[in-house]
């Protein structure tokens, strides 16, 4: 008899040679910029400074290939449009509802303006400060920091009135809001690997491994792997104790896989912190395609950043 090792690395193998070719896993991730006014000394949204440099920002991402989206375009439907002085929880909730099209990081600034005048002499020079950071919306973890401040920026002429004070303090918060962008992009950069093409005469579906995949391996950096990695909660439930650990192995043993952790197990479930490189359609295409050759009746539900599988009894 075959051991349940070696009939994984059949049943993947043959799975994935009769397969079609997958989705390809997404190249950028999808951002929203927001801007985070609950201190009552930053500029509130709305305000011409704030949506200058919203303006910014968006713009360089956008430039440097990311899907970038507007806040209000996609969470009109369920929020307050108009509505100021958020905290960043607020934030990261909003982009979490975010559903068509699920948002995958959320660049959040503050923006702090002011001007001082000199002890010496009649000189008032604007003071700009914008902190921003990027956060990964499904999972929460900081994907990098950056903030422009202490610039020496040039005196405002005198008699400055307030739409004068708005119009050159927004040039500086623009041109500040470049170099905050600049720098966030780059550390996404960092995130996200970049798509490499499959060799010539590899197959066009996820390759199984010779043997069974338990941890991070040949798999975990597949060819054709881009994009941010990305964290589901996998849940399986109805499984025996052999069906869940088999079920692992196929897990492990995906294309894009980068790491698993177990959550929680019991007699009949198990739940998984899975993080992969691949998109939401590749894996559940998978997970379907593993209940197919594990012969185990049964569902594959997606919502959010949780895919629950689900085993269905029968006779």
């Amino acid at each position: 008899m075959r051991t349940l090792s070696a009939a994984v690395s059949a049943a993947l193998a043959l799975a994935f040679a009769l397969s079609a070719a997958p989705a390809q896993a997404q190249a950028k991730p999808n951002v929203v910029v927001m801007g985070e006014d609950a201190d009552e000394d930053a500029v509130p949204r709305g305000n011409r400074i704030f949506q200058r440099v919203v303006a910014e920002l968006s713009e360089t991402m956008n430039l440097r290939g990311y899907n970038v989206y507007d806040e209000t375009a996609v969470a009109m439907g369920f929020t307050q449009p108009n509505r100021v002085r958020r905290r960043d929880a607020e934030l990261i909730e909003v982009a979490r509802a975010v559903s068509n099209p699920p948002l995958d990081v959320v660049a959040i600034f503050q923006i702090y303006a002011s001007a001082s005048k000199s002890a010496y002499s009649d000189i008032v020079r604007p003071q700009v400060r914008i902190p921003g950071r990027l956060l990964n919306v499904r999972t929460g973890q900081s994907l990098g920091a950056f903030e422009v401040a202490g610039l020496q920026l040039p005196p405002l002429p005198q008699g400055c009135d307030r739409e004068c004070l708005l119009e050159r303090v927004g040039a500086e918060a623009k041109t500040i809001a470049a170099d905050v962008a600049a720098a966030l992009t780059a550390k996404l950069d960092g995130f996200v690997a970049p798509r490499r093409a499959p060799d010539a005469g590899a197959p066009a579906g996820d390759a199984a491994p010779s043997a069974p995949v338990t941890g991070a391996g040949p798999a975990a950096g597949g060819e054709g792997c881009g994009g941010l990695p990305t964290a589901y909660t996998v849940r399986l439930d109805g499984f025996s104790p052999q069906e869940v650990q088999a079920a692992e192995e196929y897990m492990a043993a995906f294309r894009c896989y980068e790491h698993h952790r177990p959550v929680r197990a019991g007699g009949a479930s198990a739940e998984y912190w899975y993080e992969t490189r691949s998109d939401s359609a590749r894996l559940t295409r998978n997970l379907r395609l593993m209940l197919d050759h594990m012969s185990a009746p049964g569902q594959v539900q997606f919502s959010g950043n949780t895919i629950v599988v689900r085993r269905i009894a029968t006779r």
